[in-house]
């Protein structure tokens, strides 16, 4: 799915070039990271990956995702946020961190429409954001770590 990814999608998912094929160091930090991955798979193919990991700052999960070009713009990433947003605050997390890039349009209007609380800090062509932990705002239907919609299904992977 990574290597399926234009330039710029890579760029705003990792904030720097990620090489094709991506680097297994990479690939097994997405997988394994410090809290829990998700990934959405369509007819056997991994359209999408969410996760959140532990970050600096007491009980703070940093929350992040990526979704295939072809599948983007239909709400796979924001359910995905949503279930990693319910695992880590089951987890104990008080509050999110989401690192972002200014260029970043889309996702940007995301984390203002969904976490309106958010507090932001700009280094450089980055804006962190910090909010408080609770699902977002939302009104479609959250998928559950092991259930399916008709067009994807999440998984928890270990």
């Amino acid at each position: 799915m990574l290597s399926g990814l234009t330039d710029l999608s890579r760029y705003f998912r990792f904030q720097t070039a990620i090489g094709t094929p991506p680097r297994p160091a990479l690939l097994l930090r997405m997988l394994c990271p410090t809290g829990t991955a998700f990934v959405a798979t369509r007819d056997q193919t991994i359209v999408g990956h969410a996760m959140w990991a532990w970050a600096p700052g007491e009980s703070t999960a940093e929350l992040a995702a990526v979704i295939a070009e072809d599948d983007q713009r239909r709400g796979l990433g924001i359910r995905m946020l949503s279930i990693a947003a319910a695992d880590a605050i089951a987890a104990g997390a008080t509050h999110f961190l989401f690192v972002v890039s200014a260029a970043n349009e889309r996702t940007l209007r995301m984390i203002r429409r969904r976490w309106p609380t958010a507090t932001v800090e700009r280094d450089g062509a980055l804006l962190t954001f910090t909010a408080p932990a609770r699902l977002p705002e939302e009104r479609l239907h959250v998928v559950s770590p092991r259930g399916a919609t008709r067009s994807s299904a999440v998984a928890r992977v270990p």
